[in-house]
């Protein structure tokens, strides 16, 4: 299960240092903040145009 939770954070660049616990208590807070979700997104937008330019 530890795996599977540092690589969600990977995956979402967060923090992978902890214990189970404080690993979900990251990843629960990353899909409760919506700040972090739309700033993720908007990233992903910036990434596709970057992309398209070249």
């Amino acid at each position: 299960m530890k795996f599977e939770l540092i690589e969600f954070c990977k995956n979402n660049e967060l923090c992978t240092q902890g214990n189970k616990i404080q690993l979900k208590e990251r990843i629960e807070a990353f899909f409760n903040t919506k700040e972090k979700n739309e700033m993720f997104k908007s990233l992903l937008k910036n990434k596709r145009r970057i992309i398209r330019k070249k």
